[in-house]
């Protein structure tokens, strides 16, 4: 896409200018929305700008760009991206619905998340923005400025460009997936997976916070002091609004809990060590009550036997409905289905249990 027109038109600075677009959403009751924002050096991302596709009265799409710096109020903007009468159509959403979840306090509504359409639709898994314009319209699209500086201003004009690439094709492209998803008795299903996927990641719990630490040869006071150190940095990081590793890696962490010295750690207030002395020395017991113990799954051979005719199972689904297995359902969840019956329960419902819950039931049963 080049720009031909006066970025006056479509690059917005004053309130007016906002509330005549905004005006022109909640006419149109549909919207595509994209973000860009820089993140390097604090915890919360330091939103730099709004895409926004929109069709006039005419049927004609129009396309702006919210410059977030300058002194708007975005305030009303936000009101229509919670509104659930207003489609919102995105693309891979998850850091777009954070930061307006974040920014407003409003939970976003009304939101179709084109990357999970196309889980639907056949176009493999979590497949990107990109591919799909090139599948869908033959396009290719330039992603050079994808890392470019967004706080800089003026912004470039290949940024703006690029900028509004990202939601140009979102509108036509949720057509295409909406014609076949009604065509296949599936919208039912989409609804059901943005209801839990946009409640996922805005109210996600901390317990991936220590994926990234191995706990082999760890005993379990050991384990939990790492799981408590790793909440503490988390509630410091987002406190001072910094990356979570730029205010305490983790292998300052890995230190901390064989009994490397806290006060050789710099940049940490007396404050901050009182409170990681408190972890370190905390009794057995409290660490008992706070975190549940590891569950490993070990398997017996009569259960590989079953997780290998689940895989079965699983693969035979996908082939049928043209789905990814991983969108099915991963591996490692067919591994803890097979070991605790109780989490079928909690990962095959809805759609999936639909689709093969039943015939897991009968394997584990």
């Amino acid at each position: 896409m080049k720009i031909k027109n006066n970025p006056e038109k479509f690059y917005i600075t004053s309130q007016p200018h906002l509330q005549d677009v905004i005006g022109l959403i909640k006419e149109a009751k549909l919207v595509a929305l994209d973000t860009e924002f820089t993140r390097q050096t604090t915890y919360y991302p330091i939103l730099s700008i709004i895409q926004i596709a929109v069709k006039n009265s005419a049927g004609e799409q129009e396309n702006f760009v919210v410059d977030c710096i300058s002194d708007l109020d975005l305030s009303e903007l936000f009101g229509v991206i919670s509104d659930p009468k207003i489609i919102k159509i995105l693309h891979s959403s998850t850091q777009d619905l954070q930061i307006f979840y974040h920014k407003s306090g409003l939970l976003p509504q009304g939101v179709i998340d084109t990357q999970i359409m196309a889980n639907f639709c056949g176009f493999g898994f979590s497949v990107g923005y990109s591919n799909l314009v090139e599948q869908l319209f033959q396009k290719q699209l330039d992603k050079k400025q994808q890392r470019s500086d967004w706080q800089r201003r003026p912004l470039s004009k290949n940024q703006l460009e690029y900028a509004l690439l990202d939601v140009i094709f979102l509108e036509e492209m949720h057509q295409i997936f909406l014609e076949s998803l009604l065509r296949q008795n599936r919208l039912e299903w989409l609804r059901e997976e943005m209801e839990n996927f946009v409640q996922k990641i805005l109210f996600k719990t901390d317990d991936n916070l220590s994926k990234n630490f191995s706990f082999r040869g760890r005993n379990a006071k050991q384990i939990a002091q790492i799981k408590s150190l790793v909440l503490w940095r988390e509630g410091w990081a987002r406190k001072v609004n910094v990356p979570r590793q730029h205010f305490l890696k983790d292998e300052v962490i890995e230190k901390i809990i064989t009994h490397e010295s806290v006060e050789k750690i710099s940049d940490l207030t007396s404050e901050m060590r009182e409170e990681i002395n408190q972890i370190l020395y905390a009794k057995t017991e409290i660490f008992d009550q706070n975190f549940k113990r590891e569950k490993k799954f070990f398997m017996s051979e009569s259960q590989k036997n079953s997780y290998q005719e689940a895989k079965k199972i699983i693969a035979k689904i996908s082939v049928q409905e043209n789905f990814s297995e991983q969108f099915l359902i991963t591996s490692a969840d067919i591994g803890k289905v097979i070991c605790e019956k109780n989490f079928l329960n909690e990962k095959v419902v809805g759609w999936r249990y639909q689709l093969f819950g039943k015939e897991l039931e009968q394997l584990i049963l």
